[in-house]
């Protein structure tokens, strides 16, 4: 692992999820503050953004992690030593998660909705890496969603990198001809 090397400072799991954890701290407490708050489009907007966010997450695992120096360089130290300790730079996080709060509002002139919807990216980008560190720290399968998760993100690790790039759901991947396809455990 010498020859890692990343040019900022790094946060390790779970320290990597307290900047966008304070993201959706601040989005939720200024979503809160509003005049008109509108539960029902809060709510689907949210929605929104977690759905929105397999795509982001399958996007940048495809496109940029396996094909974009020096994020390929990174992310193929992390297929070859996938126990190792995860490790997020923080400006790379803090540019990440600023992304994430900017694009809604070019999109959306809703204040509400775009703080919802970013909040609900946020949370997806949470809910993945968390579920990607618990991929690579659970001995045994087990049985349910994670397990299916685990089954394929390790099939994309050690069988064929050029597929199984969803983390949270394999919609994209059977979508966009990256599904294994007759994998058993798909």
């Amino acid at each position: 692992m010498s020859e890692f090397r990343l040019c900022a400072a790094t946060a390790v799991f779970p320290q990597s999820l307290l900047i966008p954890s304070v993201a959706i701290c601040v989005l939720a407490g200024f979503w809160l503050r509003l005049q008109d708050v509108r539960w029902a489009l809060g709510g689907g907007m949210l929605a929104a953004g977690l759905i929105t966010w397999t795509l982001v997450e399958y996007v940048a695992h495809r496109f940029i992690l396996h094909r974009l120096e020096p994020f390929r360089r990174w992310h193929l130290e992390h297929h070859r030593e996938p126990d190792a300790p995860m490790r997020t730079p923080v400006l790379f996080s803090l540019a990440f998660v600023l992304v994430l709060l900017i694009v809604p509002f070019l999109l959306w002139a809703d204040t509400g909705s775009a703080l919802a919807f970013s909040g609900g990216l946020l949370l997806g980008h949470l809910v993945q890496e968390s579920a990607h560190h618990r991929m690579h720290q659970a001995t045994r399968p087990g049985a349910g969603w994670l397990a299916r998760r685990q089954c394929l993100h390790a099939f994309h690790h050690h069988d064929d990198d050029a597929m199984a790039f969803g983390t949270l759901t394999a919609f994209w991947d059977r979508r966009l001809g990256t599904d294994p396809g007759r994998h058993p455990l798909r």
